[in-house]
């Protein structure tokens, strides 16, 4: 049965322009401007839409070859989209509406990833790894892999805390629990340090992406996953604890 892309909407509204553009993607004087189009039509800012996961077929036959176009972008975008199931639908949804589609979808990104050496920074390979989790429905991880910011509560004293993994130096620091925005440059100071966890150590959906990112080539990645799964301690009342199990329980 023929898809009724009208009855779908992307972030410009009725998702009726999506056939054409899933066309133009091949023509390459146009392709680029369509991929752009695309991107910003089913996944807007970290937005997704009906019609985001209604592309999900068709992207997965651009990225197997079946359909020509950008195999890379349409794998990408297949994974940004998956990865943010859970702003529409409850988890599992994608596995039982599209499961050919997911199960290509996680061994073509599963090829990515076992790559060496992988072809991008530190930051793309966590992209990816997020990719590889959505795909197996794997809650919290599918989306707080990456080196940012997690807020986070102290288990003893409920004081309002800040995990800091970025590339600046992974710590803990006090949070104002009110406030919406943080200003770049005028963060607090860390207050103190991650402990970061002997990969011996790691729990096991943490030790398998910590052995991905070895085996690809990725020391960094690999890194930044033992600070990700370590330990660190209350600024307030001196209490140790699981950064994971905090940053878990704040997304619950």
């Amino acid at each position: 049965m023929t898809l009724d892309w009208s009855r779908l909407e992307h972030a410009y509204g009725s998702a009726s322009d999506l056939p054409r553009l899933f066309d133009e993607i091949d023509d390459p004087d146009l392709a680029d401007e369509t991929w752009e189009r695309l991107w910003a039509s089913l996944y807007h800012q970290g937005s997704v839409y009906t019609a985001s996961f209604a592309a999900l077929p068709v992207l997965t036959d651009i990225a197997a070859g079946r359909k020509p176009g950008g195999r890379w972008l349409a794998l990408g975008l297949a994974g940004r989209i998956v990865v943010e199931e859970q702003q529409l639908h409850e988890p599992g949804y994608v596995q039982t509406h599209y499961p050919a589609a997911i199960n290509e979808l996680h061994q073509l990104t599963q090829n990515v990833v076992v790559t060496r050496p992988f072809e991008g920074d530190v930051d793309d390979f966590l992209y990816w790894l997020e990719h590889l989790l959505a795909y197996e429905g794997v809650p919290v991880w599918r989306r707080s892999l990456r080196r940012e910011a997690h807020p986070v509560v102290c288990p003893s004293c409920a004081l309002s805390l800040e995990i800091d993994l970025s590339y600046k130096g992974p710590g803990t620091r006090r949070r104002d629990p009110n406030a919406r925005f943080r200003v770049v440059g005028r963060e607090g100071p860390i207050v103190h340090g991650i402990r970061p966890a002997a990969p011996v150590d790691l729990p096991p959906l943490a030790s398998r992406l910590h052995g991905v990112a070895v085996r690809a080539g990725q020391p960094a990645t690999a890194e930044h996953l033992t600070h990700l799964f370590g330990s660190t301690t209350c600024p307030d009342c001196a209490s140790d604890f699981s950064v994971p199990h905090q940053v878990a329980a704040f997304q619950a």
